[in-house]
């Protein structure tokens, strides 16, 4: 399915566009069809295991810091709904990863079908960029919105994890949550919260794979 995925994306990318990349198992076949294709294209990537790819298939890649406007952008997503609203919170570069979208003009994430619900179901927290002057203070902020809060960790570091620009990263459990409007402004507004990972009216199309093909649905007006 990952696959279809990967194709049906390859019908909207034209030679001379710059094309975002955002991280996961189907970017990674989308840069497969993408080298197999010969499209003359530019990559832009928040993902450092993403622009490793490109480096090996040999497609351009433009340093992020340097560009300000991209043809269109492809990513995956945990969890996606049917206003194309999305959690992309495993891979903690969401911060990156909206950067891209915002200077996209058009930005489609890459699902299967499991992972699309009519609602988000918040069963992945929402993993939140914190500079680190301000962490006890965001996670009292977070504790006092109703969230279960932890510090992302992994078994392969001592300490807290950080992100590639240096900032922690805590997760944010919440549950029945019945305004995303309402939350994800509440965290725009956190003072020290660098970006968060639910993705609230950010994407224009998705690309949903399922068993016999892959669906493109865009976001109602």
């Amino acid at each position: 399915m990952k696959r279809k995925c990967a194709q049906k994306a390859m019908e909207m990318i034209d030679d001379g566009m710059v094309v975002g990349l955002g991280g996961g198992s189907t970017v990674a076949l989308l840069i497969q069809e993408i080298a197999k294709s010969g499209r003359n294209i530019q990559a832009v990537t928040p993902s450092q295991d993403t622009l490793r790819l490109c480096i090996e298939h040999q497609i351009p890649a433009l340093p992020l810091e340097m560009t300000d406007t991209v043809d269109i952008a492809f990513d995956g997503c945990d969890e996606l709904d049917a206003g194309l609203n999305a959690l992309k919170s495993c891979g903690g570069i969401h911060t990156r990863e909206k950067i891209v979208a915002s200077m996209a003009k058009e930005y489609v994430l890459l699902a299967d079908e499991e992972k699309w619900k009519q609602q988000l179901t918040f069963a992945h927290p929402i993993t939140i960029e914190v500079v680190r002057a301000a962490v006890s203070f965001v996670k009292k902020c977070l504790v006092q919105m109703g969230a279960h809060v932890q510090e992302r960790r992994s078994d392969g570091k001592v300490g807290m994890l950080v992100s590639d620009d240096g900032n922690y990263l805590i997760e944010a459990e919440f549950q029945n949550v019945g305004n995303i409007a309402k939350l994800s402004a509440e965290l725009d507004q956190i003072p020290g919260v660098v970006g968060h990972s639910l993705f609230y009216q950010i994407a224009t199309k998705a690309i949903i794979a399922k068993a016999g093909d892959a669906e493109v649905v865009e976001k109602k007006q």
